[in-house]
């Protein structure tokens, strides 16, 4: 799966892949982003309303694959609760380089210096303010976790536990989300009898780290912390 945070130091973080990624899939699907969103919050909100999580427990039961993922939690819960931060560290530092270049003056086919004057100037801050630092460590975190969780990011979950567990690896993309939701729907129209729905639109996720982030494994590995 390609991982959101993996990117060249140089292109803005805040176009995150997760944002595009919505975009396609609500196009896709006829939605605005905003509908789209929408509808996800009304269907969580309309089953947790309708019906006790306790008593949908007892009606299904994890499989051998749910029951791998969820003995992955002692790995993944420290990567998790690093993730954010460190993401947000560099992004606030990529920022701080945006800051100290004030306001982009944009650029014209005629005259691009003070537009490349603006960009040295952001970059020079972002080398002394310890950026390309922040951005390796929370992509290193990134690559890390994805290669622990990414064989299950299409295994359909049957408990809470598990499906909860693929909400919290949200930060990896949104894709997580999406397939949290498509457990959801699935087991709420098993119990109600409904229409099964669409399955996930695996089409934007393929399980397993992207062949780019290989020589990268070193320094992934470095990041999963020893659970005695």
């Amino acid at each position: 799966m390609r991982n959101p945070f993996k990117r060249s130091l140089n292109v803005d973080p805040k176009m995150v892949l997760r944002e595009r990624i919505a975009g396609i899939k609500a196009k896709a699907s006829g939605l605005t982003a905003e509908t789209s969103q929408g509808r996800r919050a009304m269907l969580a909100g309309s089953v947790a309303a309708a019906m006790p999580l306790p008593a949908l427990a007892a009606t299904v039961q994890a499989s051998d694959r749910e029951t791998e993922f969820l003995a992955l939690a002692p790995k993944l819960l420290p990567l998790i609760r690093r993730v954010g931060p460190a993401q947000a560290e560099a992004h606030r530092l990529y920022s701080a380089g945006d800051a100290a270049a004030g306001d982009y003056p944009g650029w014209t086919r005629e005259d691009t210096s003070a537009a490349d004057a603006w960009s040295e100037k952001a970059k020079a801050t972002r080398d002394a303010n310890g950026y390309s630092e922040a951005w390796t460590s929370a992509n290193q975190l990134c690559i890390a976790l994805a290669r622990l969780a990414d064989p299950y990011i299409n295994e359909p979950m049957q408990l809470l536990p598990g499906i909860m567990l693929k909400v919290a690896l949200a930060d990896l993309g949104e894709w997580w989300s999406e397939s949290a939701l498509a457990d959801v729907s699935r087991l709420a129209a098993q119990h109600f009898g409904l229409p099964a729905p669409e399955p996930f639109f695996q089409e934007l996720v393929e399980a397993g780290v992207e062949p780019d982030d290989e020589d990268e494994d070193t320094a992934a590995a470095s990041a999963v912390p020893t659970i005695a």
